[in-house]
């Protein structure tokens, strides 16, 4: 494969052959996308992170000097661990996290030799394919492609003194104990607390996941006292209207556009709503209306007098165009918005009523939601 091939950005190629005011409006949305939602879950995770980060450069030895052989006298690390709903925002906010802080340099950027080292977790997911993952993280390529697993994480833990990795964060973490059995189960775990309390180069662990991760741990009391433990709750009505509502006029602003009404009345309980609740979604649906505003008033085309409007229809189309269901299953047109099921797509009618099997006559077959 020749160096042309591999520098080749498809996504540049695509965005060169946009009209002017597409590009235009596309890079309003980038901005958009970029600003960040800060509530006290973000303090608290940078308290939780930097408690985290203290721990593992702390010496046994304090007045000793600064030698190789002092470093490697440093405390046991600890592990972190962010538990809440896909779409809450875990991904975003931990991503944020690393990139602002000052224990992260280089963060995402290779051949940095940051620190912080992110890895997905693949799925399915066992004991080697991890710590191949964890490797092809950090450009490793194995010499043999049958190793057991407990060789490959030997491996790992020698790749990450290597490269100065001190935090390793999984994201995702839900996904490692899927596939495995019982004992594969309690052998990833001593894998993982050898990291913390390997003599040499102790690594802390920041595992980010669904509800239920902690009952993967649990069992390990040893990896539960070691952790510094927050949960991503759900969005509340009418507790979060005032954050949401402060969302949808700012990141309105930075596309160029007002909003219309009482947003916390008119909008935001319906938003909440069709985001399940949680602020990632929520934010989801933000993007989406804004993004439909902007092309039903071809922002970027020509010049205006004044901003034009993001209202409730925006958010519906957005909505509409995105799901493919009707106006009597659009939480932002439906009256009784709360009694809608916002993870159907496609709902065109209501589910059919199941019939007795002795009374189930052959018909056509109709449009329905797909749960």
């Amino acid at each position: 494969m020749s160096n042309q091939e591999f520098t080749h950005d498809p996504a540049a190629a695509i965005r060169d052959t946009m009209p002017p005011e597409v590009r235009r409006r596309s890079r309003l949305m980038e901005h958009v996308r970029h600003a960040y939602v800060r509530t006290d879950r973000d303090a608290l995770i940078e308290e939780h992170f930097d408690c985290l980060m203290e721990d593992l450069v702390e010496r046994r030895e304090p007045d000793h000097p600064e030698t190789s052989e002092e470093r490697a006298e440093r405390l046991e690390g600890n592990i972190m661990v962010v538990i809440g709903e896909s779409g809450a925002g875990k991904t975003t906010a931990m991503r944020r996290l690393f990139k602002n802080s000052p224990y992260a340099p280089g963060y995402g950027i290779a051949n940095a030799h940051c620190p912080v080292l992110t890895v997905r977790v693949p799925s399915p997911c066992g004991v080697g394919e991890l710590g191949r993952a964890v490797l092809w993280a950090t450009r490793y390529q194995l010499a043999r492609s049958h190793l057991p697993g407990p060789a490959v994480w030997g491996i790992v833990r020698r790749r990450l003194q290597a490269l100065g990795v001190l935090v390793l964060h999984l994201d995702e973490g839900q996904d490692a104990p899927l596939a495995i059995n019982v004992d594969e189960q309690i052998k990833l775990r001593n894998l993982w607390k050898a990291l913390l309390v390997d003599e040499v180069h102790p690594v802390g662990l920041i595992i980010t996941g669904l509800p239920g991760i902690e009952d993967f741990l649990h069992p390990d009391r040893q990896l539960v006292r070691r952790g510094y433990w927050q949960t991503f709750e759900r969005l509340t009505v009418p507790a979060d209207n005032e954050l949401v509502g402060a969302t949808v006029v700012a990141l309105a602003d930075i596309a160029g556009l007002n909003v219309g009404g009482d947003v916390q009345q008119t909008i935001v309980p319906r938003l909440v709503h069709a985001g399940c609740y949680l602020l990632g979604i929520t934010i989801e649906e933000i993007h989406n209306a804004i993004r439909f505003a902007l092309r039903k008033n071809a922002i970027g085309s020509a010049p205006r007098e004044g901003k034009p409007t993001l209202g409730l229809t925006h958010f519906a189309d957005a909505y509409a165009f995105r799901t493919g269901s009707f106006a009597p299953w659009n939480p932002y047109l439906a009256p009784d918005y709360a009694a809608i099921d916002v993870t159907r797509v496609l709902a065109r009618m209501e589910p059919l009523e199941p019939e007795a099997a002795s009374t189930r006559k052959p018909r056509k077959r109709k449009l329905g939601g797909i749960a």
